[in-house]
């Protein structure tokens, strides 16, 4: 063999290496690359060893008779086991309903059910829809949510690719990933939530923003609030975020761009009254698409069966605030409640259910009940408040739940097992329980400090800037949604219900690590081009910083000394 032919493979390499060492072009390879990667990864951990997911706890029914299937009997128990089968089945009326009262529950999710069930014969199972299917199909839409995020960090190559293996280590951990394969709405809503991130991060990587890029960020939202109503809250971080751009509009700028003559001098800084008007101006688009997207979660979540909203309300007062009390009547009547109704402290709503007439008092409560007289009451009692935070923290702290098994009946594991394939986040919080009253508020409020610190560095670029608003909105978010859970559903079931505070608080560490790329920004000089839309991107790899500064002082050197010489020749 010639040493031509032995040269020709290292030279192919060689030009590959080139053209994927463009930084326009390395960008799209290593975000497709991660997305894959990650796609194969979350299948690898869901079904590498026997397929693993969560029981049902009977809220999934709401949503799988409205594909008209039945889970096929396992002779177990329904929290026992994954059972991930089901048969066609034809419902009608109350049949198929929330709670039986006749209205329909609507969620995102059912969209992910019913590919999953339109691709089921495809993939050789025998039933009419297999839980494993969804599996398959939310790892493939959290592998485009890693790509997207990947693509959209306004980081070096090295950094885009640490942020987003912590994301995909977080998600994969046992307290989140088995809600992939289960019938339950939670799997829509966490990839929603990493769909919010990516388009945020597009949203503010420059000075402006556009139409479309709030009309993405708008879409995520509303596919997240869609799949489950207790993440409404995600506009405590959102919309802040969404106003702070202008909106690039040329024909407005060309109105209010005065016009000076040559030689006239630097245009001197508006006042502040036209710097508000303007400023409100651009971004009429902002608040209207938010105004839109308000309403119409809003109208979403008033369309909910009218059953959720009774259920909060009697867990809220019987199942927390009562239980956390030393005198119910007392507490009922300063809620306003008949005090015959405190035979039902500590009681679940199913107290009530089975023949016989409606206790007295109970239909006045249901009447007079809202949310403004539960934060009234917590406002006059702010004793009760530390008292439900710590229940909060440590469900929280505990991750996940106890009642719900994640394996299938053939694995050969006990009714009720959990498994551990990935446990980093859990383990963590784990660590975290005895000190959960400085751990969390340290992380929460430490992250919100840093993302407005660099929100509003002088000396950062917009994309830089933007990841701080990123951060600063996810950690928002966590603690919106933790007083939803405590607010609403209260000590019912609040571990489940946590998940999201859960999943938000995960994320806020491999944000901080994306935080912590965007302080190496603050006073480069590319921070500063106004329409750069990723910059330094030509920075991937940190062994390479080195020689880069190294050439950047050379030629700061030959400049200054070229202006040394400019001033010593002779006039």
């Amino acid at each position: 063999m010639t040493v031509a032919k032995l040269a020709a493979p290292l030279g192919a390499g060689r030009r590959a290496w080139g053209w994927l060492a463009e930084p326009g072009r390395r960008i799209p390879v290593v975000s497709a690359t991660m997305g894959l990667l990650w796609t194969v990864i979350m299948l690898c951990r869901l079904f590498v060893g026997g397929a693993v997911g969560l029981a049902d706890n009977f809220d999934g029914h709401r949503l799988m008779c409205q594909l008209q299937v039945a889970s096929v009997p396992n002779g177990h128990d329904v929290w026992a086991y994954l059972n991930p089968v089901y048969d066609t089945h034809v419902w009608y009326g109350e049949a198929c309903s929330a709670g039986g009262t006749g209205e329909p529950y609507y969620s995102s999710e059912w969209y992910f059910l019913w590919l999953a069930k339109l691709l089921t014969p495809l993939f050789g199972y025998h039933h009419a829809l297999d839980l494993r299917m969804l599996g398959i199909v939310v790892s493939v839409f959290f592998g485009v949510a890693i790509g997207l995020i990947c693509a959209a960090l306004p980081l070096p190559v090295w950094v885009r690719v640490l942020v987003v293996s912590l994301i995909g280590l977080f998600t994969a951990d046992s307290a989140i990933a088995p809600y992939f394969i289960s019938p339950l709405s939670e799997p829509a809503a966490i990839i929603g939530m990493l769909f919010i991130i990516a388009a945020l991060l597009r949203l503010l990587r420059r000075n402006y923003a556009t139409v479309f890029d709030l009309l993405l960020v708008s879409a995520a939202v509303l596919w997240t609030v869609v799949a489950k109503t207790q993440t409404i809250t995600m506009f405590a971080g959102v919309l802040p975020a969404m106003l702070i751009r202008p909106v690039r509009f040329p024909l407005l700028a060309k109105i209010f761009r005065r016009r000076r003559e040559p030689g006239m001098g630097p245009e001197p800084r508006p006042r502040l009254a036209r710097r508000l008007v303007v400023g409100g101006l651009r971004r009429t688009p902002a608040f209207a698409i938010c105004g839109l997207l308000v309403f119409g979660c809003l109208q979403f979540s008033a369309s909910q069966s009218r059953w959720l909203t009774e259920i909060y309300y009697f867990h809220q007062v019987f199942e927390t605030i009562l239980p956390l009390g030393s005198d119910p009547k007392q507490d009922l009547r300063d809620l306003g409640v008949d005090e015959s109704l405190a035979k039902y402290n500590g009681e679940s709503i199913l107290a009530l259910s089975g023949p016989g007439e409606v206790p007295q008092g109970y239909r006045e409560f249901l009447d007079t009940m809202s949310m403004g007289k539960i934060v009234e009451f917590y406002a006059t009692h702010p004793g009760r408040i530390f008292a439900v935070l710590d229940k909060g923290l440590d469900a929280v702290t505990e991750a996940r739940p106890g009642y719900l098994g994640n394996y299938l009946p053939d694995s050969g594991e006990p009714a009720y097992a959990h498994e551990n394939r990935v446990f980093v986040g859990e383990a963590l919080f784990t660590l975290f329980r005895p000190l959960r009253w400085v751990v969390f508020p340290v992380l929460w409020l430490g992250s919100l400090a840093l993302g407005l610190w660099l929100a509003f560095h002088r000396r950062l670029g917009a994309s830089g800037r933007g990841l701080g608003w990123v951060l600063a909105a996810m950690s928002l978010n966590t603690m919106a949604q933790l007083a939803s859970v405590l607010l609403s559903d209260g000590m019912n079931d609040i571990v489940k219900h946590s998940v999201f505070v859960v999943y938000s608080t995960y994320l806020l560490f491999p944000l901080l690590v994306a935080a912590l790329g965007a302080l190496d920004k603050i006073g480069r000089p590319d921070q500063f081009l106004p329409d750069q839309r990723l910059p330094n991107t030509g920075v991937p790899w940190p062994w390479q910083r080195k020689r880069l500064r190294r050439e950047e002082r050379i030629r700061q050197e030959a400049r200054r000394a070229a202006e040394r010489e400019r001033e010593l020749e002779p006039v």
